[in-house]
């Protein structure tokens, strides 16, 4: 288990070595007396606290989702060979939160908007209907199949964008040494068609016109490569997989596409971008055919969903907020689509919306929902309500965390092995930690 207080430690020490060597003395007992100083709490940064946060109930298993409402196993069997897949073959349960918004958004076609806390999952609130719905309609797809774009994920943040390419690189770009991962199920149950998906962004290379850029889309495309050779030799060392998803992989089958011409040529399936970038793909003619694509694909089938996705929703507010809102009423013009259109659905989170009246007006004014259809169209999911605690009715282990704290810096794996043994002894074991640095 990670150490919380040697985390914050570590951090700590880092910033007192940036410091010494941004700012050196040239006598060393000028760097104890400020090293001194700036250990006192509360000069650069406030101890740690450790906050015990109940964990969420899960339901049942994707499996068990999928008898329970009649939806074909398959969803089931692509997922855990991707997005949930583990090494030690543990069956991953959904959330309550999940398990709905899975069931909402899927088989009840509501717009959904999720507003339970940091780390619940919320990212898989929306991945799942997206790829059931990428399940369903890829049954019908023949020798070939109609390019467009599927899905539009908009994050307010090229961070946040980045730590999506993980998940989705997890979940549509994996392959096992057994076959067990989500291409080899493609391989088999589809035809070896695939689920394409890219970040557009500004770090996205290579912006201008194709013809005139092809040396600097070559060097671009030797820097992946020499990344993605250092991530398998890293994955080999390390025996750890997992760091395949951390960069673009560059294999003849993958199904990144990391570059801006494959995407202006041939829309992914799911696209990543902020809405600095629709703006601008919005207003030229190099991104005309992603658009104009996509409304072909509407155009084919009313079955065919156009989903959007908006994560962070709350930071979408005031002046910038409006903006926004009315850049996504372009984009769906753009689609031959409207807000109250049965082939547009939203996806959205947040982790600090309430549901209530305001929320709900904002929700309505920002999707163009009129208010009285709202409720029909719109869920809104939230956590479930918790019983109200007068007093504690758990106890802390007060000797076994002494003794925690005094042998950590000596023993790391003793250290996690008195801590466990704590947890284990009190009526708090099931609840999870959750660490934050006060600046």
């Amino acid at each position: 288990m990670n150490n919380p207080i040697k985390i914050f430690n570590e951090i700590f020490d880092s910033y007192i070595k940036y410091i010494n060597s941004g700012l050196p003395f040239y006598r060393e007992e000028y760097s104890q007396e400020r090293n001194a100083l700036i250990k006192e709490a509360g000069t650069i940064c406030q101890p740690p606290i450790i906050e015990l946060v109940p964990k969420y109930h899960e339901k049942a298993t994707l499996a068990e989702f999928c008898a329970n409402e009649g939806v074909s196993t398959e969803l089931n069997d692509f997922v855990n060979a991707g997005l949930f897949y583990n090494d030690k073959q543990q069956k991953r349960r959904l959330y309550d939160h999940q398990y709905e918004a899975l069931k909402e958004a899927y088989l009840n076609r509501k717009h959904i908007v999720v507003t339970t806390g940091t780390g619940s999952g919320k990212t898989e609130c929306f991945l799942l209907p997206v790829i059931a719905d990428l399940i369903t309609e890829s049954k019908k797809w023949g020798k070939t199949r109609t390019r467009a774009m599927r899905t539009m994920i908009l994050y307010p943040l090229n961070a946040l964008a980045e730590d999506q390419m993980i998940r989705l690189r997890k979940a549509l770009n994996s392959h096992k040494d057994n076959k067990t991962g989500s291409l080899d199920w493609l391989d088999e149950y589809r035809d070896g068609h695939r689920f394409y998906f890219g970040r557009y962004t500004g770090a996205t290379p290579v912006s201008g016109i194709k013809d005139k850029a092809q040396g600097k889309l070559r060097e671009e495309k030797k820097l992946l490569q020499s990344d993605w050779k250092a991530a398998l030799e890293a994955t080999k060392e390390n025996n750890n997989a997992e760091l395949l998803y951390y960069v673009p992989c560059m294999e003849a089958d993958s199904v990144e596409m990391w570059d801006r011409f494959s995407m202006q040529e041939n829309a992914p399936d799911i696209m990543i971008t902020n809405y600095s970038m629709l703006n601008i793909m919005l207003m030229r003619n190099l991104e005309a055919c992603i658009f104009s694509d996509t409304k072909k694909w509407l155009e084919e089938n009313p079955s065919h969903i156009f989903h959007l996705v908006i994560d962070e929703l709350h930071t979408y507010r005031g002046t910038a907020g409006t903006e926004v809102a009315y850049l996504l009423r372009i984009l769906l013009d753009r689609l031959g689509l409207t807000p109250n259109s049965p082939q547009v659905q939203f996806l959205a989170s947040s982790a600090s919306l309430e549901e209530n009246q305001q929320s709900i007006d904002f929700l309505s004014e920002f999707f163009g929902m009129k208010k009285d259809e709202f409720r029909k169209k719109f869920k809104i999911i939230s956590n479930p309500p918790q019983h109200a605690v007068d007093k504690p009715s758990v106890f802390l282990p007060t000797d076994e965390l002494a003794q925690y704290g005094s042998i950590y810096e000596e023993d790391d794996a003793d250290a996690d092995a008195t801590l466990l043994q704590a947890l284990k002894c009190h009526s708090f074991y099931e609840l999870s930690t959750k660490v934050t640095i006060q600046q």
